[in-house]
């Protein structure tokens, strides 16, 4: 008898079908997603990361430029507006700046 195989879609992979979604609805805008979560739920998203610290009450990931907060139940004030901090991303120009800056010399050019 033949079993019955269900395709299982994880977690991450339903993240990015969510951000794509978003950015197609507002393709010209910046979108943030908080998820405040139960910890059982919280600790199985936090486990596909491996470099996030398994003590950390919440963390930020960024798919195809939608910033994703997860939050541990209960672990923000919401009355302290400083409580959950959104960094934005750094421009373009800054990007550049950056890869660049690696190439210059210290020495002047060879005559």
């Amino acid at each position: 008898m033949e079993e019955n195989k269900e395709s299982v879609v994880g977690i991450l992979e339903q993240l990015a079908v969510i951000t794509d979604a978003t950015q197609v609805l507002f393709p010209q805008g910046k979108t943030i997603m908080v998820f405040e979560l139960a910890r059982e739920d919280f600790k199985r998203v936090q486990g596909n990361f491996r470099g996030i610290d398994q003590y950390h009450n919440k963390f930020s990931i960024d798919i195809s430029g939608v910033e994703l907060v997860f939050i541990l139940e209960g672990e923000v004030n919401y009355d302290d507006p400083t409580e959950i901090k959104v960094e934005e991303p750094p421009s373009l120009m800054k990007k550049l700046r950056n890869i660049f800056s690696r190439f210059k010399s210290s020495s002047p050019p060879v005559k």
